[in-house]
């Protein structure tokens, strides 16, 4: 929906369809106050997806504010190529899944809804992206096991022999920051940057992960504009991973890496 449809679709609370069917109906005061007020706060630039307090992904509706980053549609492709994996290895029941950095929680339960069998673990050093991560996970009635801690740090010592390991880590580079649009200064800086280069928590991450992945596992990882070489080299320098394969967006834009232990046989890399 546009902005516009959104913005009154949330006022009158009705879904689009009626709002073309019944589009004669007037505003009264208050409706028409409610709309003003949204519309003041979206000219200084403030995310709409904040304002309206939510936002539709993967199909279903997640709660959002300021205590996490809004979901984006590029990290449906993530899920997507996670499932995709998962299910190529015949494994649905009893799979065992850890989402670092969690946010708003959509990754993880967006995979604990489509997978409802799986064991799942999601970690945040953000304690208010936590909370939001679990009123998103008791509004959908999934199960996640939320951690607070700093990746890999939150879990326990016997928590380990993942099947997957994702993550859609804050990859923005310094540098770059203050030439984004207005509206990501209300985002919270924590889940945007990283470093000089944007690449300092997959280092992070890929440093650690073979310990707590399976020998068949996969670690898969969302990434920015241009930052698929880096990556590589971080996994390569690693030498425990092997690049499966490179997933690109809806603009043709690299997002996606899929990554396997270095052990492991690759077959067919799609790069």
């Amino acid at each position: 929906m546009t902005e516009a449809e959104l913005v009154l679709t949330h006022v009158l609370n009705c879904d689009r369809l009626s709002l073309y069917l019944n589009k004669d109906v007037c505003l009264d005061r208050n409706k028409s106050v409610q709309v003003s007020a949204i519309l003041k706060r979206r000219i200084i630039g403030e995310p709409l997806q904040y304002i309206l307090g939510s936002t539709e992904f993967m199909g279903y509706e997640f709660k959002v504010d300021k205590r996490a980053l809004i979901p984006r549609p590029e990290t449906e492709i993530l899920i997507s190529s996670a499932l995709e994996k998962l299910k190529s290895t015949g494994k649905t029941n009893q799979l065992k899944i850890l989402d670092l950095g969690t946010g708003s929680g959509c990754i993880a339960v967006c995979l604990a809804k489509l997978l409802p069998q799986a064991l799942i673990w999601a970690t945040d050093v953000s304690w208010a992206a936590l909370q939001l991560a679990k009123e998103n996970a008791d509004l959908h009635k999934v199960k996640v096991k939320f951690l607070w801690g700093d990746i890999f740090g939150a879990l326990e010592k016997d928590q380990k022999e993942f099947d997957l390991i994702i993550s859609n880590p804050p990859y923005i580079a310094k540098q770059e920051f203050c030439g984004l649009a207005k509206e990501i200064f209300f985002e919270p800086v924590l889940a945007l940057e990283a470093g000089i280069d944007g690449t300092d928590f997959y280092r992070r991450i890929i440093s650690q992960a073979a310990g707590y992945l399976k020998e068949d596992g996969f670690l898969i990882l969302e990434m920015g504009l241009g930052q698929r070489s880096a990556i590589e080299d971080i996994l390569r320098k690693s030498k425990n991973f092997k690049v499966i394969e490179i997933i690109k967006d809806y603009n043709n834009i690299e997002r996606v890496m899929v990554a396997g232990r270095s052990k492991s046989e690759i077959l067919n890399p799609k790069l």
